[in-house]
């Protein structure tokens, strides 16, 4: 009797919890058709300020910093980038390319307060010490487009403080396995993210394509409130944002701002990442931390129930449900996601991550936060 009660309570649980899930799919679809480029056309051109925060990024940082240097914007700009206690080959580069370029401002820091944010203090600095009226956000290994900065400040129409763009991780036919899952699962939070600011529900965006006005940094007095939290130098920000003017924000989908970045090449640093990202989520507004829990109970129980159906064939069948309409759920999601941000070649790689997701999703945020994740 007790094992029949408990099969019918797990079952009702993943009923409902999937309604919920396929429900806020169906929103983001609706909301996805709703996305648009900007058309600001600001006069005079605002005057913009692209910050880079770097610790020991010597590998990669000259592509991004001449790739950010190649912007073909009109209105004025300068480049700003924080060399945060580097102890490599990061210094000297920098250094070399101040000398050459006009433009490029470095900032030394060579410490930091116990218990403050890096990201999050070298970025206040930054925003202290530059000029721009919008401050668009990379990271010192990632490339933008020579248009990054134009169709950026397309998007700031009136009444819009913040704008979400786009990054992605490449591949091809010889990319491995890891980094082609890890391209669709960033996909995946891509499409979250869009639909979400569509539908003034800011979900999450990338601290690494982000721009905002620097009279809506100091209006919500930057980070203060957040900056012990080690992560959501991008999340945390919009959060405040959210918490009164949801509206002000949208997310870019012009081609020409989008930005590559580079995937975690060990299961390792990927867990590490996944970890540091979820740890951030219970900082929130209430609205948003109760979405994203429901959606993080559906896949727990999702997982639960999976376990259980080796003991009940209708706990399996209703687990199998369950997950057969989370993925058509998915895929319809996914390929309105990939036709917008023109990633069609991902497809095959969608069914592969959906016998992944869940359980990789909830060791995450489990592990991001109750234990403790590595800050490089």
């Amino acid at each position: 009797m007790f094992l029949t009660v408990l099969t019918y309570i797990a079952i009702g649980l993943l009923a409902i919890l999937a309604i919920f899930y396929l429900g806020l799919e169906v929103r983001f679809y609706r909301a996805l058709g709703r996305v648009r480029e900007g058309f600001a056309d600001p006069e005079p051109l605002p005057k913009v300020s692209i910050l880079i925060a770097a610790r020991n990024e010597s590998e990669g940082i000259r592509e991004t910093l001449d790739s950010v240097l190649s912007q073909d914007y009109e209105g004025e700009w300068e480049v700003w980038v924080a060399d945060d206690r580097s102890t490599d080959d990061t210094p000297k580069i920098l250094a070399e390319y101040e000398a050459k370029f006009e433009r490029l401002h470095v900032l030394t820091i060579d410490s930091i307060p116990e218990g403050v944010s890096p990201k999050k203090q070298a970025l206040s600095k930054l925003i202290d010490a530059c000029n721009g009226e919008i401050l668009c956000l990379t990271d010192a290994d990632c490339i933008v487009q020579p248009s990054w900065i134009k169709y950026l400040v397309k998007e700031f129409e009136p009444g819009i403080e913040l704008v979400a763009g786009h990054s992605y991780i490449p591949t091809d036919s010889k990319s491995p396995f890891i980094i082609c899952m890890q391209a669709v699962e960033t996909l995946i939070y891509r499409i979250a993210g869009t639909a979400g600011l569509a539908m003034h529900l800011p979900l999450t965006s990338t601290g690494n394509n982000l721009a905002y006005r620097k009279s809506f940094f100091q209006s919500v007095n930057g980070f203060t409130g957040v900056i012990k939290i080690q992560s959501g130098d991008d999340d945390l920000l919009m959060q405040k944002l959210a918490a009164d003017r949801p509206w002000a924000m949208r997310y870019c989908i012009t081609p020409s701002t989008f930005v590559t970045t580079s995937g975690k090449e060990t299961l390792k640093a990927l867990w590490e990442q996944r970890k540091r990202w979820a740890s951030k989520t219970i900082y929130y507004t209430p609205k948003i931390v109760f979405v994203l829990s429901m959606v993080f109970l559906f896949l727990t129980m999702l997982c639960i129930t999976a376990v259980f159906s080796i003991f009940s064939f209708k706990i399996f069948v209703a687990t199998l449900v369950a997950f057969l309409c989370k993925s058509v759920g998915d895929m319809v999601l996914i390929i309105r996601g990939l036709k917008i941000f023109k990633q069609e070649h991902l497809l095959k790689w969608c069914i592969p991550v959906e016998f992944i997701h869940a359980p990789f999703t909830v060791l995450a945020v489990l592990f991001g936060l109750f234990g403790r994740f590595k800050w490089k």
